[in-house]
Order: C-alpha cells, then structure tokens, then sequence
C-alpha cells in the first residue's frame, strides 16, 4: 500500500513538495493511516483534531492520542472543542459545518495551502448508494471529488480492509469511534447491511462500484464540456444580464436534461424553468442569488438585488461619484447639463435611492402624478432595468429618474434666477 499511495499522491498531486499541508486526523484508522504515510513522504505536514465532545471520555481519549501522537513525531497539532448545537441542522451536519470552517480558519491564519482528509474507497460508494436511494442526477454517480478546492482526498483508491490491514502491520495507533456500530445514522446502516448482501451477490461488487464511479466521472465530464459548449452559443451576456433565446432553449432535446444542465448552476429547479417557457412577459422565478425573467421572446438571468434591503446614498453639492456619478453647477447654462432645475426649490443633501412601493412624482409635460410603478410599466422596463433604477429626491420628493423623467415641481421657470444643473456621467 505504500508505494501506490507514494505514486498515487506524486501523479494526481504533483504540487504537493512546495506546499504547507493540513491533516484533518480524528484518531480513527483512516486518518491516523492517512497521517502517517504522509509523514514519511512530505515535509510540511500539521494536523487538526476536532473534538466535539459528543461521546464524553472517549472523545478526551481520541484527543490525546492525536497529541501525543504529534509529540512523538513533531508535529504542529491544532485542536478545538466545539458545540454542535446549531439551529435548524442535525448534529452530524453541525459538527461537518464547524469542521471545515475550522480548517479554512486554520489555512487562512497558518498560510497551509491544502487540507487532507482520509475518505476512502467504501467511503465512496457509500455515498454513491445514498444518493441514488434520494434521487440523484450524473453529479450525484459520481461520488466524493478528489479534491474539492484546498480539500484533497488521496486516499479514496484504497479500501477500508487495506487500511487496517496496514495499520496492523506497521503498528500505528488508532481509536474505535463506537457509535459508527450503530444504524441510527442512514451511512451506518448501508455500511452493515447494504452493501455486505451486495458482496454477497457479487464477490467483486466494491471494485465494480468503484469502476462504475469513475466511468461515471468520465461521462460527467464530457457532459459538462458540452453544457459550455451549448452555453457559449446561448447566453448572450450584455451588461451584466445574460440574454437566452426562449425558442432555442425549447428545441433542446432531452429537454429536461439540458435545462437541468444551463440552470441548475444559478440554482434554478428545472420544473419552474420548464413552466417559464410558456409564462408571459415579465414572469420571474429566483433563487437567493439570481433572478430568471420572461422578457420578449428571451430570457433574462442576472443577479437579484434584495429590495428589502434599502439602499441611500446622500448626495452633496460637490457630487457623488459612487454609485452613479453626479456633478452639481450653478451655472445658468450648462452644455453637459443633463437635467436644469430650480435651485430654490431644492435642498442638500440630496438623496439618491432605489424606488420602492407607493413612490410617486409629477413627471414634466402631464398633469397629476404618476407612480414609479406605473412609469416603469408604461415605459416597458424589465425587472432587472427596475432593480437597476436610481431616483435623486430633495427630502422625501422624487426630483429626477435618473437619466428618464424629471419632477416638474423642481423644473425652472420665468421667473427662475438660480439654476441647478445636474451632470450624469
């Protein structure tokens, strides 16, 4: 087992010999297999111990055994104590959130570069027939990533019987986690009953899962060098908003698959995006970061920007250079001028703000008021072009959408003696 991991580790991590590395070690065999062959072939080698107190003094003896494991060799340890009550996750969800912020904590204030942990083989099918019993699609056959940014997994080509095997053999010290022999946790369950009657019905069922899985990565690969492929012909992008021909999209076949494929990324449900396709103009559905919207015969995908939150910028007679770029002169012409006002009827600072629900102004050449609402209705704005919409008020009163309408109460007249102009750049 040696060599293949020496030669697995030179010919996928060929990097590894200039970088500072982390080991996630729990005191179980994987990682205190995983943590000695590492020692003997890299240099830069410390380790990281979660304790999460969940199983009284066998977690304190898991603890020591890291450390003093550390000290015989000198090795830098890190170790924690954390709570894993955190609201709205399950215990095993909690301890892996504060786990892995633990070790980007780490590599950000210790400059590691890469953080190893030692999921293995079984590790890896275990999770393959756990997503195919929840639904699951090609990202989901193809099992735990090797690596997954600064997280790297050398060991999952080799098998929880070889790991022990040499653990035994080269007498190195590990813990039994003894809650891994009950099946109150679904892994635990498809650990001891699962998979033992698939080797029963097959002697090489491990090693055929294995192969499937890495048949499956080739095939994911090629899928998604396709799906940028197809991306590169569909989403048009212009100004910040990609533009997405609702023809094109509905003559993909499978469609399904392909839409699950371009939308899935932005976070999208491939059912709600099937719906959109027969939806009218202005229908959106979003996601936490990203607005999907039926504009004339294309889509719309841009970023969304939360509404509730309100955003003000206060605008002085020096101007603003941020967000938009506004400069003030009293000047009684201006050629730049891109709106003249009365420069009585306004007062500084001036506000600069996106519109909300029950905005209104008096725009120039109507009588009454209008809502902003109405205005970007009539004017055929898109939600992204809504979201996009900067309004400059004196007070609590609109005085310009900017680069649109103007407020005809701030407009000069006749008898106008003091002028304000406004030059958007």
């Amino acid at each position: 087992m040696k060599f293949r991991f020496q030669t697995h580790l030179h010919s996928h991590f060929p990097a590894l010999s200039s970088q500072r590395i982390l080991v996630a070690v729990s005191g179980g065999v994987d990682s205190m297999v995983l943590l000695d062959l590492l020692r003997e072939f890299l240099d830069e080698v410390a380790v990281a111990h979660c304790n999460f107190q969940l199983r009284g003094q066998d977690s304190a003896q898991d603890e020591q055994l890291v450390e003093s494991y550390c000290k015989r060799h000198q090795l830098t340890c890190h170790i924690k104590s954390f709570d894993t009550k955190l609201s709205k996750q399950s215990t095993q969800m909690a301890a892996r959130t504060l786990r892995y912020n633990w070790f980007e904590e780490l590599c950000l204030s210790n400059n590691y570069d890469v953080v190893f942990t030692a999921h293995h083989a079984n590790d890896n099918i275990e999770t393959l027939l756990i997503n195919i019993t929840r639904g699951t699609g090609i990202d989901g056959l193809t099992g735990i990533p090797e690596q997954n940014g600064r997280i790297l997994r050398p060991l999952l080509p080799f098998y929880k019987s070889e790991i022990i095997a040499y653990a035994k053999a080269h007498q190195i010290p590990w813990r039994e986690d003894h809650s891994n022999q009950s099946d109150d946790y679904q892994r635990n369950a498809m650990r001891h009953h699962v998979i033992p009657q698939l080797v029963k019905l097959h002697p090489k069922a491990l090693e055929n899962t294995i192969k499937t899985i890495d048949f499956t990565k080739e095939a994911a690969l090629v899928v998604q060098q396709q799906t940028e492929q197809l991306k590169k012909q569909l989403f048009l992008i212009k100004n910040e908003t990609i533009r997405i021909s609702i023809s094109s999209v509905k003559a993909l076949r499978p469609l399904s698959f392909w839409i699950h494929q371009l939308f899935h990324p932005y976070g999208f449900d491939k059912r709600e995006v099937i719906k959109l396709l027969s939806a009218q103009k202005g229908k959106c559905i979003h996601t936490t970061d990203h607005t999907l919207e039926v504009a004339r015969n294309e889509f719309l995908l841009y970023k969304s920007i939360d509404q509730k939150k309100e955003v003000e910028f206060e605008v002085y007679e020096h101007g603003i250079d941020e967000p938009i770029e506004l400069l003030f002169s009293r000047d009684q012409q201006h050629e730049q001028s891109s709106l003249t006002l009365d420069a009585t009827a306004i007062s500084f600072p001036m506000k600069l703000r996106k519109w909300k629900r029950g905005d209104h102004f008096y725009p120039i050449g109507m009588t009454g008021s209008k809502k902003v609402s109405k205005y970007f209705k009539d004017e055929k704005y898109t939600a992204t072009e809504k979201a996009a919409q900067w309004l400059l008020c004196s007070g609590n009163d609109i005085v310009w959408v900017v680069g649109k309408r103007a407020d005809r109460r701030f407009a000069p007249t006749e008898t106008t003696i003091n002028f304000l102009n406004i030059i958007l750049k």
